[in-house]
């Protein structure tokens, strides 16, 4: 029988196709009157800011609604607490994981590009909005701040608390950043996507909370706008923003800092590993419509 505490996989499937039903609706619309109004995200910051918060608002819709009909009580998939002695801890495993996963990782997309391109792909533009004066702030609160809370609430949040009892720890990681990747739609950022995924799960995991996590993905968007409004090309990596000599050596502390964020969040007690086939089938029944809305959408953005 399905654990009504912990929502259980079949709930946490159910949200993830909600969200993304309510995502892909919510975006039909913002594309209608997009185009209505003859606006682009090269002539409207608006139009920018508002294409960042369709996701948010989708993710709080689906959980909302799912833990509605379910019965799931929403605090008890939102372990934010730490023990003070492990707080500290755990914060500064964040800051490492989010530093090592952006500047020794970002070589991925631009290697999984490249690949791509041989096979015909033309990588679509990364607009920002306009990052001069108090822009910043602005963006920082809607591309970094609400996607990270919004995100982390539902995959590393309810998602993963709902489905590790049923499959276990090692399954969960690998199922959360699976549908962590597959939700940005992005073909150019799946590999990153998925191994940052993974991670954040572990974090959560490991340190029974979802704060670290929303400060580690915070921290990944925060750098990136920063770097952009700093007047950085953040489409390519490290080297072609510093000096060698200061990309070898972002590149070297960033792998040390990779390397003992994983060292700490392996420590102590092993994995938990659960024979949960009913649990990964019941996830996947319920989660088939979010995961095929994703696929198809990911195979369209290889031909956009």
């Amino acid at each position: 029988m399905e654990n009504q505490k912990s929502g259980g996989a079949f709930t946490g499937g159910l949200v993830f196709s909600a969200t993304v039903v309510i995502y892909l609706f919510l975006s039909l619309i913002y594309s209608i009157v997009v185009s209505v109004l003859g606006v682009s995200a090269e002539t409207s910051d608006a139009v920018i800011y508002i294409n960042y918060l369709v996701a948010p608002i989708a993710a709080a819709a689906g959980i909302a609604i799912v833990l509605k009909v379910r019965k799931v009580p929403f605090g008890e998939l939102m372990p934010l607490k730490i023990p003070a002695r492990q707080g500290v801890r755990w914060y500064i495993v964040a800051v490492l994981l989010a530093f090592g996963l952006l500047f020794t990782l970002s070589w991925l997309n631009v290697g999984f590009e490249r690949l791509l391109r041989l096979c015909g792909y033309k990588n679509q533009p990364s607009y920002f909005p306009d990052l001069s004066g108090g822009g910043v702030a602005l963006a920082l609160l809607v591309m970094a701040v609400i996607p990270a809370f919004a995100e982390e609430t539902l995959f590393r949040g309810v998602i993963l608390q709902s489905i590790k009892q049923d499959i276990g720890e090692i399954f969960s990681i690998l199922l959360c950043g699976m549908c962590f990747a597959l939700f940005h739609a992005s073909a150019l950022q799946t590999i990153y996507q998925f191994i940052c995924g993974c991670a954040f799960a572990l974090l959560a995991v490991r340190a029974s909370s979802v704060g670290p996590c929303m400060l580690a993905h915070f921290l990944n968007n925060a750098v990136i706008i920063i770097m952009q409004a700093a007047g950085g090309d953040t489409s390519g990596t490290i080297f072609d923003l510093v000096p060698l000599w200061a990309a070898s050596a972002i590149t070297v502390l960033s792998t040390l800092s990779l390397i003992a964020a994983i060292v700490l969040m392996f420590r102590g007690a092993a994995l938990v590993r659960v024979d949960g086939k009913k649990g990964i089938k019941d996830f996947f029944l319920a989660s088939s419509a979010g995961i095929a809305v994703l696929v198809i959408l990911w195979i369209a953005g290889l031909f956009a």
